[in-house]
């Protein structure tokens, strides 16, 4: 997957979570006042550590990629 889409995939996930009063309180008061519920903490340590794996196995192909590219340079050369 590429890095773009990891990017709105992420944005857009815990988006969703905070739009949910049942992971997220959000108070009109201020920051101060907002927080993640105990379910809320659950479900972005989850989504994060999903997401974190998809990051590196993104960065792992994009560094093959390149190394691919550069081997190609150098046998045109």
């Amino acid at each position: 997957m590429e890095k773009g889409a990891l990017k709105s995939l992420i944005y857009g996930g815990l988006e969703e979570i905070i739009r949910d009063n049942r992971y997220y309180y959000h108070s009109s008061v201020g920051e101060n006042y907002s927080h993640f519920t105990d379910a809320g903490r659950e479900a972005v340590q989850e989504f994060m550590g999903t997401m974190a794996y998809k990051i590196r196995a993104a960065e792992e192909a994009d560094l093959e990629r390149r190394a691919q590219e550069q081997t190609l340079r150098a046998l045109k050369s």
